[in-house]
């Protein structure tokens, strides 16, 4: 423990060995599951149609229209000042004092009566001042606080930010397509997501073919079709983060750097490295068609640095710009 906090270097090895032992546990399952030969199996129609919707929440979490919000027009409205006012009572109060009444009305007594009235349209008129305060004082409060609320976006106030995803945007819906997210500012103005992508163990390893009967077969899932579906899932999920994020924050630019981890084909061991780049503007988001194309043809058209080839997956890349903790 160091003075200022744990050490992060015991936090970044027990992740290490987390994931190690995730994809020990993953290459047991597939083993029990196909054998040494790696044979196709026999299961439910049920459990093909859960494998092919979680391959489309995976490769396809990208389809969302690209919906930006005006904040910068928000933070720029006069606040609200409440002031409390009596106009009502005094209003009653007048027509209380400058009741006269006739020499009939005080013969029979009913000057009684009226003055009663008016001096209960008086409370009545201090209630109904107390309770329009009341409602313009709520009304200022929301006012102002979407004033605070856009400011605090503006300050990329990180806190602000992640308590507001579940409101203001759909980004918890694609949350699985990835391992891990946080957002940070590495400068000031600049926002940057930085994505822990699901690495190949953490993606489905089978394929399916509905038979008769209400059946399936199951078969390992190819090599190149595995990193087709890794590129697609990292592409998407880089994708949907860039998009929500540009809509909802008041800047002209987001970023999103994917780190996954990679075989070393030297030493046979796993290495978390940076594997995709994007930087995201409104001028590019808004004539992207994010709903209809595909993901790694997306990433590639709206400018993303990656080194992706269908027979070897992902490699590493440099980042252009500030670096960020590769841990």
């Amino acid at each position: 423990m160091g003075e200022t906090g744990p050490d992060q270097s015991i936090e970044l090895t027990m992740d290490r060995i987390e994931r190690e032992a995730k994809r020990a546990a993953r290459a047991k399952e597939l083993q029990e599951r196909f054998g040494a030969a790696g044979e196709g199996r026999m299961g439910p129609a049920a459990e093909a149609d859960a494998l092919a919707q979680r391959i489309a929440q995976l490769t396809g979490c990208h389809r969302v229209p690209y919906r930006p919000r005006d904040w910068a027009s928000v933070a720029a409205k006069p606040r609200i000042q409440v002031v409390r006012t009596n106009d009502r009572e005094m209003e009653a109060r007048r027509a209380l004092n400058a009741y006269r009444p006739g020499w009939l009305e005080q013969l029979f007594g009913s000057d009684r009566e009226k003055r009663r009235q008016l001096a209960a349209r008086v409370a009545e008129a201090v209630t109904q001042d107390e309770q329009a305060y009341r409602e313009a004082w709520r009304e200022a409060q929301k006012h102002n606080g979407e004033i605070d609320f856009a400011c605090k976006l503006a300050e990329l106030d990180m806190r602000t930010i992640n308590e507001a995803l579940s409101e203001h945007t759909t980004l918890p819906a694609a949350y699985d397509a990835v391992d891990r997210f946080r957002f940070c500012s590495p400068a000031k103005g600049r926002f940057q997501i930085q994505i822990e992508a699901h690495d190949l163990a953490g993606l489905p390893c089978e394929e399916a073919e509905r038979q008769p009967g209400g059946r399936a077969v199951f078969r390992p899932m190819p090599r190149g079709r595995l990193h087709q579906l890794h590129g697609a899932n990292v592409c998407a999920s880089a994708l949907r983060f860039a998009v929500e994020m540009l809509g909802f924050l008041p800047l002209d630019e987001v970023e999103v750097v994917t780190h996954c981890d990679l075989r070393n084909p030297n030493t046979g061991l796993f290495e978390r490295h940076p594997i995709l780049q994007m930087k995201l503007t409104h001028a590019v988001a808004a004539r992207t068609p994010f709903e209809k194309a595909e993901p790694i043809a997306l990433a590639a058209q709206v400018g993303a640095r990656m080194n992706w080839t269908l027979q070897a997956g992902f490699s590493p890349i440099s980042l252009d710009g500030l670096e960020v903790d590769a841990a």
